[in-house]
């Protein structure tokens, strides 16, 4: 995201981690940016008292509030689900248009299809962005990832809000630290607030989200040097509500190297409420899943303990290693270096396509 100053939207969920996570996610990542959050449950806190995050961040009560902090930009920090946005919260969004604000939403519906919106634009002078709407001319997916001299990894899950994203960062992050050059290609509307482009694939049509996913990866190896693409996921082949999307990526930007993602303690898959299968059945799928197009493995584990304590952290870390046989670790609790030496073991290097789709 450009860096320009910025107030979170999160009224009435800023203390909810799934319903605010766009929010979390730019207060974890880019908190610099940010110059308050409105929620007016939480008002006259610091954001850290309520989120562990963004020391120094005033939450305050209104879009009047927030003015004070002189912001540039509102971005709509929650995330519900099926993207719907709050009635009651309309409000918020004229005013903040009417005062010359630029107005940034990942929600599926768009706000510059709004009439009341683009009429308060009008008058005040402010800019609609919508995260979700798709690039025009999208192409199918023909398996160009592959003729990239990066090495490309996708973080995948056992479930939707596993910490793909964040994993993606982090590992983006740690590689860079390192002096490796290396791109995020974010794939959801909160990695792209966060990164400033990318193409959210689940507003894509089916027939293009491998394409899509191919484009992402095109386009972040154009840049010289590059050394790795970290692909962001969606998704899990194991949550039969958007299985398809997670697949379309895995075929469009045709991985070198997957990390499973997970969250400790998950006894259940979300909004099924099936079991939670055991890790090593998730790696298999995945890999079997690759293998006929490409046979990447699945090199490391990023295990969510945001609900454990340190003690509790580490031991679950430590059963998962045992469970897996792989690295394990949270990184963002610890750190991703874990990660990243799993990744550069065989230095970096590209695995070629099933034989039956070499050109």
């Amino acid at each position: 995201m450009e860096k320009r100053r910025t107030v979170i939207l999160a009224e009435g969920s800023f203390a909810d981690f799934g319903e605010s996570k766009t929010a979390y996610g730019i207060l974890r990542f880019i908190p610099e940016t940010v110059v308050a959050v409105i929620d007016s449950e939480h008002a006259g806190k610091d954001s850290s008292e309520v989120s562990g995050l963004g020391h120094g961040i005033p939450i305050v009560a209104d879009l009047a509030s927030a003015l004070q902090h002189k912001p540039q930009r509102l971005v709509v920090g929650i995330a519900t689900a099926g993207g719907w946005f709050p009635s009651e919260l309309r409000k918020i969004i004229v005013e903040a248009l009417e005062n010359g604000l630029e107005v940034v939403s990942g929600l599926h519906i768009m706000f510059s299809e709004d009439d009341e919106f683009r009429a308060a634009a009008a008058r005040g002078g402010g800019r609609i962005v919508d995260l979700r709407k798709e690039p025009e001319n999208l192409p199918v997916g023909t398996l160009q990832a592959q003729k990239t001299d990066a090495f490309v990894v996708l973080t995948v899950g056992t479930d939707c809000n596993t910490g793909k994203m964040t994993t993606s960062i982090a590992v983006v992050r740690e590689a860079e630290k390192r002096g490796i050059k290396a791109r995020f290609a974010p794939t959801g509307q909160t990695g792209i607030a966060i990164a400033g482009s990318g193409i959210c694939i689940d507003h894509v049509l089916s027939d293009f989200t491998a394409g899509a996913a191919e484009k992402l990866v095109l386009e972040q190896a154009s840049a010289s040097g590059v050394q790795l693409i970290v692909v962001e996921g969606q998704g899990a082949l194991a949550q039969p509500v958007y299985s398809g999307v997670t697949l379309s990526l895995m075929h469009g930007s045709l991985p070198d190297a997957m990390i499973l993602c997970h969250r400790a303690g998950q006894d259940l898959v979300e909004i099924v409420d099936t079991p939670m299968p055991p890790l090593t059945d998730h790696i298999r799928l995945y890999e079997e899943a690759m293998r006929l197009v490409k046979p990447a493995e699945i090199k490391a584990v990023a295990l969510s303990t945001r609900s454990l304590d340190e003690a509790e952290a580490e031991k679950a870390i430590q059963q998962a290693k045992k469970e897996t046989g792989l690295p394990v670790t949270d990184p963002i609790r610890f750190g991703a270096g874990v990660i990243l030496d799993a990744l550069c073991a065989d230095g970096l290097k590209k695995v070629p396509l099933y034989k039956g789709f070499q050109s």
